[in-house]
């Protein structure tokens, strides 16, 4: 062994110095395969971070906050109590490094008929109902716009409860209701004595109908419907609620929540998959203790739409990455094929001296595996200027602030299996080589063939049917996805992602049957009908067509990767804008409180607008 490599190293330095054309191309081709893959990795993760900074931040904001509410709960107060300890240790112990506060609430259920009429009679059938609730911060978010807020705790009674209570303007003057008035609610129909009476001190409004607070809507201040009953909200405070309410009217049922405010900036993409694991376990926590507890908020949806535009970004970018690898690896054989002519001499040499095919293999690879570690040592850092650089700067500003561009483990993985795809390419072009000798390539280009077509051929027809395999299943998969029926979420089939290098690599196969052929049909018509000077070189190419043909290969690769980098951009700027066209619904979007049907009609009155429609989103 120490004299095998001190050959091998003498050798390599005799290689050095006589064919340094060939060493510096094979040390460019495996640093291009290396610095590929490697920005590959670093890329993909850039890609799937700015992806779901894009996700959440166009969304708007306080969607992806989480609304949690356990229905037809008792208001008694240690039941509340026992509730709340556990709602608060299950989110702190599933969503805690997500959540910047949380705010509580409670409402009384919905059946509860409210009236001013102060007589203690059976409530009249009627669909309007009263809903007194709290909500921790509802002063702070709220302006008061007549009297004051509740001043002076509940009084409860044998005949029921006083309450003082704030109502929204909106459902105060839908019903009549003036600050001085009282409100009657009867929890029982047939116990008409009891009831809870609702002092109104003030009337309110949400200060910023806008404000994440609301969670979307600020449903407290306006009469909703509730099934086909009109329901009246009135706040009260959360001690009135706990301790006056809830100890009088222990057996009424109403529903707790908690409003929780997450900051999308702490979820990255290496969280996506805990943090909606975090999600599902958190309904799941809650509902072992409290059942018909819910957990709503749209950031599960949100993280699944990232994730299926994850994969489908990452497509052209393994196409392309597949395509280029698959270039370099001819590359490095075609120069090795053919600068490596000048060391035929050296090694029938060797094979003359005893050696044997993986010795003198392992000789002309000791090189290559030396400047494969060094690309591979090198090459990440090479990667992370092209993508901090080159890369970056495309996605433009995003929020949460900037992306860490880091070089990670993964990088120096990838980077070892380009060396290593390089070193097969450069070991099968060795070996041929060293297989055949001088005496066996003159014999091969004097000699017709005499193998028969199937034996010469059954690697194009194998080729082909395995294209045409590929193709079949990307026509009946409509694309290089598969939906998998378990978990309904896209994934990558690596089969039909290798469809276009497999494609590539038929037509560069089949190029090279077809080029001899043509070279040789030129130089016949030449020789006839062509000038003299033109038969001497034409003679000498088409008694040895395979150079020529294999650089018409890599031409021809190369303009195909060209024509796919080009039509590509376009073809997926031209989608992107459609798709964009489509969410918006028009070319021009006008939105605010002042659009009406009116404006619509207005709008159709300007040249050049064709027509305008009248559209409401909202949230539900």
């Amino acid at each position: 062994m120490p004299q095998f490599l001190e050959l091998s190293l003498w050798i390599s330095r005799r290689r050095l110095r006589r064919s340094w054309g060939l060493t510096a191309a094979t040390t460019l081709g495996i640093l291009a395969a290396v610095v590929l893959l490697s920005t590959t990795a670093l890329y993909s993760r850039v890609l799937a971070e700015a992806g779901v900074r894009f996700s959440l931040f166009s969304e708007r904001a306080g969607s992806h906050n989480v609304q949690i509410i356990s229905e037809n709960r008792s208001l008694a107060s240690g039941d509340y109590d026992q509730l709340r300890t556990v709602f608060e240790s299950s989110i702190e112990h599933r969503l805690g490094g997500l959540v910047t506060h949380l705010e509580r609430y409670g409402r009384t259920q919905a059946g509860m008929p409210i009236s001013a009429d102060p007589d203690r009679r059976p409530p009249p059938i009627t669909t309007l109902a009263g809903r007194p609730f709290f909500m921790t911060g509802f002063q702070e978010h709220a302006e008061l716009l007549e009297g004051s807020w509740p001043y002076e705790s509940g009084t409860a009674g044998p005949e029921g409860v006083v309450l003082q209570a704030v109502m929204g303007e909106s459902a105060a003057g839908d019903q009549g209701y003036e600050v001085g008035d009282r409100a009657y609610i009867t929890p029982f129909r047939s116990s008409p004595e009891e009831r809870i009476v609702l002092e109104i001190v003030g009337l309110a409004a949400p200060a910023d109908p806008r404000d994440e607070y609301w969670m979307g809507y600020p449903s407290q201040f306006s009469p909703q419907m509730v099934g086909e009953m009109i329901v009246v909200p009135a706040y009260v405070t959360e001690d009135d609620f706990r301790n006056v309410l809830g100890r009088r009217f222990s057996t009424v049922t109403g529903d707790f929540g908690y409003n929780v405010f997450v900051e999308p900036a702490n979820i990255t993409a290496q969280t996506v998959d805990s943090t909606q694991e975090a999600l599902e376990l958190l309904e799941v926590d809650l509902n072992k203790s409290y059942p018909r507890s819910f957990a709503f908020s749209r950031l599960p949806l949100t993280l699944e739409e990232f994730e299926r535009d994850l994969t489908l970004a990452r497509v052209p970018v393994y196409v392309f990455v597949s395509l280029v690898i698959i270039i370099v690896l001819y590359f490095l054989v075609l120069v090795t094929g053919i600068l490596g002519r000048s060391q035929e001499e050296e090694l029938g040499l060797l094979r003359s001296r005893g050696g044997g095919l993986l010795q003198v293999c392992g000789v002309l690879l000791l090189p290559d595996a030396a400047l494969s570690v060094l690309a591979v040592a090198v090459g990440p850092l090479l990667a992370w200027l092209i993508v901090r650089f080159a890369l970056l700067p495309s996605f433009g500003e995003l929020g949460g602030g900037p992306i860490d561009v880091v070089i990670l483990g993964d990088m120096f993985w990838m980077g070892a299996i380009g060396a290593a795809l390089a070193l097969a390419a450069l070991a099968l072009s060795a070996v041929a080589r060293v297989r055949s000798g001088v005496a066996d390539s003159m014999a091969g280009r004097s000699r017709p063939p005499s193998a028969s077509f199937l034996q010469r051929y059954y690697l194009d027809v194998v080729a082909i049917l395995g294209v045409g395999l590929v193709w079949w299943q990307f026509v009946e998969r409509e694309g290089f996805l598969s939906r998998s029926l378990a978990t309904r979420g896209l994934q990558l089939d690596p089969a039909l992602i290798l469809g276009p290098v497999l494609g590539l690599l038929v037509a560069a196969l089949l190029l090279l049957r077809v080029l001899p052929v043509a070279v040789r049909l030129v130089v016949w018509l030449c020789l006839r009908a062509g000038p003299a000077w033109s038969s001497f070189g034409l003679a000498r190419v088409a008694r040895d067509p395979v150079l020529p043909s294999s650089m018409a290969v890599l031409l021809m690769l190369s303009a195909a990767l060209g024509v796919f980098g080009a039509t590509f951009q376009s073809s997926l700027s031209s989608s992107q804008r459609d798709q964009a066209l489509y969410r918006v619904g028009g070319d021009v979007v006008i939105s605010g409180q002042g659009v009406k049907e009116a404006l619509a009609k207005d709008m159709e009155q300007i040249p050049g607008v064709s027509a305008a429609t009248l559209v409401l989103q909202d949230t539900a």
